[in-house]
């Protein structure tokens, strides 16, 4: 019987429900041959009262010296924060101990140190909790997928903002209050605008381009964009218009290149993501020979998340040394689309504060004189004014936003137009003939 020594780095809500999977799971274990026993802790304040008993444990205060200790098999990361993990986490795999983190930050921001260390020294890096919990998304590009050739993978990886704009639709909320009730709830980070900048769903999308394309591109790199300009006019007109809006983490192949970003969607109500409400998330990618596959799951909790960081270990306590390391190496990296929205075309949807109903048909018809084709169109009144909301056919956003600076001096529109991106691989494979009534010709492109 093998006993695997566990350093665990932060004790908080996901460390704690890590050490009550243990105590769950301890007879599994032994069942196929091995036990993992937990010696070490590290934790920001040592003295603090946890849920869980710590009475058998070494807890201390410095994590760089537990990943140096000689006395752990396995080191843990869950303590969150950047360069004291990364440290942390590089000094073991430097000293040949594998590594779980679930610190999507550090993993994102320095991918790059943590891979060089595990393969100096053969160490294993396993990471699927820090990329949407408990979806297995990692271990199937890593295994099941190795030798396909992966065209688009995009999803929902953000919780929080999944629930802020899940509020806004179905309560009426405003942005500032429906973040109000995620922040009190506790689902936001201790900084919100990770979350409602997109930073969080860039730095989860940047570990999916790693084990999709097999390039590291750190989150920076991506056009990010956050949903704190939702608004609640949005919401009714994409309900309107059969739509529902979500922040939408993708990266695809387009003409040779990888282009990469994260902003808000309109997606239509009979795919699949528009159906992915409050904390869960889901993951779709694309291929030539398997067509779709789609993974749905909580993309958030205590014990979602600690039960993908119990998984990892458990692969290297039955021999799997390095089930994140890139493996199976396919293609030269592809370069990187920078600019994206400058370069790329989309169908848009266009919010418009107007005077009155009467000035729609003129709006639609400077647009079409601009060949920028109307597929849809909703009118709603509120009690902030009176909205016209519009989805076009494919064009390119650089041109779109000089239509825009246009399209505000028309009579009778009231503020600056603004728009939302519709995820332009949506139309393809949904209900063949309610999407040809809805889109028309555009389906065909």
């Amino acid at each position: 019987m093998r006993t695997l020594k566990l350093g665990l780095l932060g004790c908080g809500v996901v460390g704690q429900g890590l050490v009550k999977l243990l105590k769950k799971h301890h007879d599994d274990f032994k069942r196929n041959g091995f036990d993992l026993k937990l010696t070490h802790v590290a934790v920001k304040h040592p003295q603090k009262a946890r849920e869980v008993d710590l009475s058998h444990v070494h807890v201390s205060a410095d994590p760089v010296a537990l990943a140096k200790t000689a006395d752990i098999d396995i080191l843990v990361e869950v303590m969150g924060g950047r360069e004291l993990a990364l440290e942390a986490g590089v000094a073991a795999l430097l000293r040949g101990i594998p590594v779980v983190s679930a610190n999507k930050a550090a993993l994102a921001r320095g991918l790059s140190r943590y891979i060089e260390a595990a393969k100096e020294k053969g160490a294993g890096l396993a990471f699927e909790s820090a990329c949407a919990a408990h979806i297995p998304i990692i271990e199937a590009l890593d295994r099941s997928l190795a030798c396909e050739e992966i065209s688009v993978i995009k999803g929902v990886v953000n919780g929080t903002t999944n629930y802020i704009l899940t509020l806004m639709e179905r309560a009426g909320l405003t942005f500032d209050a429906a973040l109000a009730d995620a922040t009190a709830k506790g689902f936001t980070e201790a900084d919100p605008s990770l979350d409602v900048d997109g930073i969080d769903a860039a730095e989860k999308l940047t570990l999916l381009v790693f084990k999709a394309f097999g390039q590291y591109v750190p989150p920076d790199q991506f056009h990010t964009e956050g949903i704190s300009r939702v608004t609640k006019a949005d919401m009714a007109l994409a309900q309107a218009l059969n739509h529902r809006i979500k922040l939408i983490a993708g990266a695809r192949v387009v003409d040779g290149k990888l282009n990469a970003s994260v902003h808000p969607a309109l997606i239509h109500k009979g795919e699949l993501l528009a159906d992915v409400d409050s904390e869960f998330n889901a993951i779709i990618i694309e291929g030539p020979a398997f067509k779709e596959l789609t993974f749905l799951g909580k993309g958030a909790g205590q014990l979602p998340t600690a039960s993908a960081v119990l998984n990892d270990v458990v692969k290297f306590a039955r021999g799997n040394p390095t089930p994140a390391l890139p493996g199976f190496v396919k293609a030269h990296p592809l370069p990187l689309a920078h600019a994206p929205t400058k370069h790329l075309a989309y169908c848009y949807f266009l919010r418009l504060k107007v005077l009155s109903n009467g000035i729609v048909d003129g709006v639609v018809s400077f647009l079409e004189t601009q060949n920028v084709k109307v597929l849809s169109r909703a009118f709603i009144s509120n009690g902030d004014g009176e909205y016209l909301g519009l989805i076009t056919d494919v064009v390119k956003e650089s041109r779109l936003n000089h239509l825009l600076n246009t399209l505000k001096r028309v009579d009778g529109v009231l503020e600056d137009p603004a728009f939302i991106r519709l995820d332009k691989d949506n139309y393809r494979d949904i209900v063949e003939l309610e999407q040809r009534a809805y889109f028309g010709s555009s389906l065909e492109r």
